[in-house]
């Protein structure tokens, strides 16, 4: 999925704390698009991509409360489309890496946040995001198996 890397890389890439909140404000935004597109694909994942879909606008919405997020944003977060030909397990595997290096991201921005508000945005949207990484990441038996 392309919109995915491209948010990844984004959330990698951002230098200051506005930039990472403003792309983890979109990556929670697209987490949650996506699982909400995959939640019919595989019976056994729907509670997974529900759940991750719900934790994900917990996310957004704690970023939202940071006073450094840019109040008027670079544009819409891109619409995420799951390709048809991409397994559901796959989907899940790339959403699980986008949070678990949303909430390594968002914890290193805590810990250097000047704002009490940011920090507390960022503690918040660390939480969610390590919860969405567990709901959606499968340990290596698992994904033997499969």
């Amino acid at each position: 999925m392309n919109e995915l890397d491209a948010c990844t890389a984004r959330v990698r890439s951002s230098a200051t704390l506005a930039e990472l909140l403003e792309a983890g404000f979109d990556a929670f935004e697209v987490i949650r698009l996506v699982a909400r597109t995959c939640e019919d694909r595989a019976p056994d994942l729907f509670a997974a991509f529900l759940t991750a879909a719900g934790t994900a606008v917990e996310g957004r919405n704690a970023l939202n409360d940071a006073p450094s997020l840019p109040p008027a944003r670079a544009g819409p977060p891109p619409a995420p489309r799951a390709s048809a030909g991409a397994s559901a397990d796959r989907i899940a595997d790339e959403l699980a890496a986008l949070a678990a290096l949303l909430a390594q991201r968002l914890a290193e921005a805590r810990a250097q946040a000047i704002l009490a508000g940011d920090r507390s945005a960022c503690q918040h949207a660390t939480r969610t995001a390590a919860g969405i990484h567990r709901l959606l990441a499968r340990d290596t038996d698992e994904t033997a198996a499969r």
